[in-house]
């Protein structure tokens, strides 16, 4: 058995929450401050010298010598090629997914897109309309795995939205039939096999082949999430993703194995993963560790899962459950897993989550691929104050506001003296002249 030390906690500790606020894994943007200059000085030569930049930094980075833009191009022929390569189960398997993430973003558009006027009496008509963005640009990951599941929950609810274009960017130094099949699904007629934060830029200030885009979405390195961040406000991005998170609320009626693997899934995504576990039970907290000491040597990807569990399991013993959702709602995670008995009364009390795991058959697995839901969803605690990705996000509403002309001398008087509070005076000139 390893000889390794993993984090645990009480909650019977008087510094317990500022001990607990230590260990969450919240030094991410620190790490972006680190590198903030270096990101921006790729971003301008970028901007400035278009396609000669991409090429520049592609033989930098990867060591390889490309003169022509078009190598980093793959065509409608090649993705479509791509897909039919693939043996058929692993064809079904991303058909069944794709229908299934479709079927449940087209009820939520359903659900959201809701146009509303207001007709007064005195004439006025008001209200508001939704209009999709008409231009996306999609960052699929590939460095450490490949995400042909990340394809499907980005592209389809933009392509539901009513997006009219939609450039997606992909690093891969070679051609990935599985990645290029869910796009083939997806019906994305073209991808750049550029990465980085040159990826990010491109998409950002177009070029003479790639079209500048008006929101950029999907997760990637420290580095796409700085580029993202410091074009925010030029452009429009779906959030500032951290590393992946999970909280496990379990009992002693739990199966061991099932709580350990659903820590470990989280794990094996990146070295600066999380996961934490709140139990009430301290023999059953123990048994947790003695097993995962037992397991680590066995799991693939050893490396990223030894560094993740080794740095960053967090085991919480609390005193009831009351103390467990305000810990829950306090960490705001990425992912919760809810593994105990009468689940669902508990679960009305959680308030602060990305996307929620309820009962014993409830792996977050299935978030992450079959079952439909989003898997793109608020790190850092951002789930205090945003959702998961959705149709919702490739759509901006429209106020619109038309008077009658009763409701003009009605309220023209009150909205010129309240500009006037404001030392706004054109303003309320702008409503004088009217009135002539």
């Amino acid at each position: 058995m390893l000889k390794i030390n993993l984090t645990k906690i009480d909650t019977n500790n008087n510094y317990f929450y500022n001990n607990l606020k230590h260990l969450l894994n919240l030094n991410f943007d620190n790490i972006l401050n680190k590198i903030e200059n270096y990101v921006k000085n790729i971003i301008y030569n970028v901007k400035k010298y278009k396609e000669k930049s991409l090429l520049f930094y592609y033989n930098k980075f990867e060591g390889k010598l490309i003169n022509n833009f078009n190598n980093f191009i793959i065509n409608n022929e090649n993705i479509q090629k791509a897909f039919y390569k693939l043996d058929k189960e692993t064809r079904f398997i991303l058909e069944v997914c794709k229908n299934r993430i479709e079927t449940i973003h087209n009820e939520q558009k359903k659900n959201f897109i809701n146009n509303w006027k207001i007709n007064e009496e005195s004439g006025n008509f008001l209200g508001q309309k939704s209009n999709n963005i008409e231009n996306i640009g999609v960052y699929v990951p590939g460095g450490k795995a490949i995400y042909p599941s990340t394809v499907f929950m980005n592209i389809l609810p933009a392509k539901i939205s009513g997006a009219e274009r939609i450039e997606v960017f992909f690093p891969q130094k070679e051609k990935n039939n599985i990645v290029l099949g869910a796009l083939y699904l997806c019906g994305v007629k073209r991808v750049f096999l550029i990465g980085g934060i040159q990826a990010i830029a491109t998409m950002a200030y177009g070029n003479s082949v790639v079209n500048k885009v008006d929101k950029i979405c999907g997760p990637g390195n420290i580095y796409v999430t700085l580029s993202k961040k410091i074009l925010y406000g030029f452009i429009g991005i779906d959030s500032l993703a951290g590393p992946s998170e999970v909280v496990i609320f379990c009992d002693n009626y739990s199966n061991i194995e099932n709580v350990i693997f659903d820590l470990f899934s989280q794990s094996e995504h990146d070295k600066l993963s999380q996961s934490i576990l709140l139990c009430e039970d301290a023999d059953f907290i123990k048994n947790i560790e003695k097993t995962i000491k037992k397991l680590i040597p066995f799991l693939y990807r050893k490396n990223i899962n030894y560094n993740s569990i080794l740095n960053n399991i967090l085991l919480i013993k609390i005193k009831n459950k009351n103390e467990a959702f305000n810990i829950i709602n306090f960490i705001s995670s990425e992912h919760f897993i809810l593994n105990i008995k009468n689940d669902f009364e508990f679960f009305k009390n959680i308030k602060n989550s990305g996307s929620s795991f309820i009962g014993f058959y409830t792996s977050e697995s299935f978030g992450d691929y079959s079952m439909g839901l989003n898997h793109v969803i608020p790190t850092k605690t951002n789930s205090k104050f945003s959702s998961p990705l959705g149709v919702y996000d490739f759509y901006k509403k429209i106020n619109y506001l038309k008077m009658s002309k009763f409701s003009f001398e009605k309220f023209s008087h009150l909205t010129s003296n309240f500009s006037l509070k404001e030392k706004l005076f054109t303003h309320s000139e702008s409503v004088k002249v009217r009135l002539k």
